[in-house]
């Protein structure tokens, strides 16, 4: 790993481009603002671009998107210090692969659209190993669970089941690569990342009766919480569950679920980005430059959802209640 001095420049750049992200004063008056049309505007005063029309905003956010990891490819010499950040595009990638192949042979499921950036691996490398079934061929990390994940399909057709183990799987990848960077940020972000998924899961296994070995087969674990002791209270009830979550860093999820699936997604981004503002007060390592990608995503996340609900004519109130905590 690089000296943190041998990030100056790169954090320099991060903290001027920290000046354009934008503030609680521009999400409440997008809230405020009559339609879906003025936010628009207000994103281009903001210097997000000119729209260019319509109602499809999905590319316009994906520039944006874009131009933050192309500042930051830029800015390291190695982007790879990142590849927690992004490998679940990756997983995410496999998952299309896998279930594309399974459809295509029914004749249906184009796979064109279905591949997310940026990634840590090739795309193609990951879409042609799958279609030849050379899971071998694929990165050693995704070999076992792709492999795992096919049987299921063509065996069972269970896509739940599937999924699961590409999720637990996903967790474990970023658990390794967060622990290997040894930055007290990415680590705090994947352990966050991964305990509210585990909490999450075992939460809904609660509710719908799922049984042991779905829970075994769907739990990571990490080090801030034990998915052997969630599985158990999940077994037992939401009243154990729930007891058991009260007592860890988690304590605030349980209500945050009951209260509805939109409040713990926004639960979950807030105590990401709990952690990440303490990169403020870094002046060197990779910690900064991580806070600015996470910043930068929890933006055009919140965007997306001001954009919605405009063109749902959803009220100011209902919108400000899904709105996540910024970094600045």
């Amino acid at each position: 790993m690089k000296r943190e001095t041998e990030y100056a420049y790169a954090v320099a750049r991060v903290r001027a481009n920290e000046n354009s992200l934008l503030t609680q004063a521009d999400i409440d008056q997008m809230i405020a603002a009559p339609d879906f049309g003025s936010v628009m505007r207000h994103l281009a005063d903001c210097g997000w671009g000119e729209f260019s029309g319509g109602t499809d905003y999905t590319e316009y956010l994906e520039k944006r998107a874009d131009a933050t990891w192309q500042l930051l490819s830029e800015l390291l010499s190695d982007i790879h210090e990142l590849d927690m950040l992004i490998i679940r595009n990756d997983m995410q990638n496999l998952k299309a692969a896998l279930k594309s192949i399974i459809a295509k042979n029914k004749g249906e499921w184009p796979d064109e659209e279905l591949f997310v950036v940026p990634t840590v691996y090739d795309t193609d490398l990951i879409r042609d190993a799958v279609a030849k079934r050379e899971f071998t061929s694929l990165p050693q990390c995704m070999q076992i669970p792709a492999k795992e994940a096919y049987d299921i399909l063509v065996s069972t057709g269970n896509g739940q089941m599937a999924d699961a183990v590409l999720d637990k799987a996903t967790l474990g990848i970023m658990l390794d690569l967060a622990y290997a960077e040894k930055s007290d940020t990415v680590i705090a972000i994947a352990e966050r990342i991964c305990a509210t998924s585990d909490i999450k899961i075992a939460y809904r296994a609660c509710k719908t009766g799922k049984d042991k070995a779905f829970l075994q087969r769907s739990l990571c674990g990490c080090k801030t919480i034990n998915a052997s002791k969630l599985c158990d209270c999940a077994l037992e009830g939401t009243d154990a569950l729930g007891s058991y979550i009260a007592g860890t860093m988690y304590s605030g999820a349980k209500d945050a679920m009951e209260e509805s699936t939109s409040a713990f997604e926004k639960w979950c981004d807030d105590i990401i980005m709990e952690c990440v503002r303490q990169a403020k007060f870094k002046a060197f390592g990779i910690d900064p430059i991580v806070a600015y990608f996470v910043a930068r995503d929890t933006a055009i996340k919140s965007v997306r959802i001001i954009l919605s609900a405009k063109l749902n004519s959803q009220p100011a109130d209902i919108i400000r209640e899904r709105m996540r905590m910024l970094y600045v």
